[in-house]
């Protein structure tokens, strides 16, 4: 069985980035930011705004605190913290006065 061809960009073969907590946190982050229109989805280059998938991911980073405590590094709990403030924030100021 062959082995599917790398992605390449000018620089040669791209990487992917390391497989760690503070990534998948980071990335749940943008995907929320995207949902909440923060910033144009990198694709399709439009910024669309979807307060349940924002919500969804909001709930995804929750779930993960809880299924985590007590298992993670300083650095990593803060990170966690952070963002879900942040997100949680948002929200707040995306909802209806």
């Amino acid at each position: 069985m062959t082995e599917p061809p790398v992605p390449s960009n000018d620089n040669g073969p791209m990487k992917a980035p390391p497989a760690t907590f503070e990534f998948l946190v980071q990335t749940m982050f943008t995907q929320a930011l995207m949902a909440f229109g923060k910033i144009p989805n990198p694709i399709t280059k439009e910024s669309l705004k979807n307060l349940d998938t924002a919500r969804h991911f909001i709930d995804m980073l929750e779930m993960l605190e809880k299924k985590t405590t007590g298992n993670l590094a300083n650095d990593e709990k803060k990170l966690l913290e952070e963002i879900l403030h942040q997100l949680r924030m948002t929200f707040m100021d995306e909802q209806p006065s």
